[in-house]
């Protein structure tokens, strides 16, 4: 029963998650709140944050079976694949303002026209990737299943499709929002697998 209450509420934190950032979600809320909007991105990663840390900590104290069980070689990988996810995610956040992330930039500036000039930027990894914190967030809740209790493997395994699903959803709204210019990124930068540079004969 644990089990099933653990997931559900991942899966509904998920939704929540996906739907308090939708665009039609977004849209409503611009215009009942009107200039006060500026502040829903600063309410929307507390509100994440705030709901994900319990989950994170209950999932943690439930007993359960390994279900991966570690190897000195899968502890390497592990460790390995945990840096990679981070160093992809912090490589992610160089690339794009922080403070236009978090919400703080449009809280003190009625200017929010900048959203979505920096998704179709190519510095850093977003020249490699289409989607770099998505791919280190895969690869970061991947890593963590290896040698996790059932609750958590099923947590992590719930948060990794998540990000697979948000990936694709997000290529989709740029794609439509932002028209040609991303359709050109598109066809430049992979979504999400980096391309292997073929050898030149």
């Amino acid at each position: 029963m644990e089990y099933f209450l653990l997931c559900t509420l991942w899966i509904l934190w998920c939704f929540l998650h996906s739907f308090l950032v939708a665009t039609k979600t977004t849209t409503k809320f611009k215009k009942q709140l009107g200039e006060k909007f500026a502040f829903y991105r600063i309410f929307y990663n507390l509100f994440s944050l705030i709901t994900v840390l319990p989950l994170f900590y209950w999932q943690g104290t439930i007993p359960g079976l390994i279900i991966v069980p570690l190897s000195p070689f899968l502890v390497i990988c592990k460790y390995i694949l945990l840096a990679s996810g981070v160093i992809v995610i912090a490589g992610s956040f160089a690339s794009f303002d922080i403070g236009e992330f978090i919400g703080i930039r449009h809280a003190v500036s009625v200017d929010q026209q900048k959203e979505t000039e920096s998704v179709i930027s190519k510095h850093g990894l977003y020249g490699i990737v289409r989607h770099p914190m998505y791919f280190g967030g895969i690869i970061y809740f991947t890593a963590s299943m290896i040698g996790a209790p059932l609750p958590q493997f099923l947590g992590y395994l719930i948060l990794a499709i998540y990000m697979m699903i948000g990936t694709v959803r997000e290529d989709r709204r740029l794609s439509r929002e932002l028209g040609t210019v991303y359709k050109n990124y598109q066809k430049e930068v992979p979504m999400i697998i980096p391309r292997i540079p073929r050898r030149k004969t």
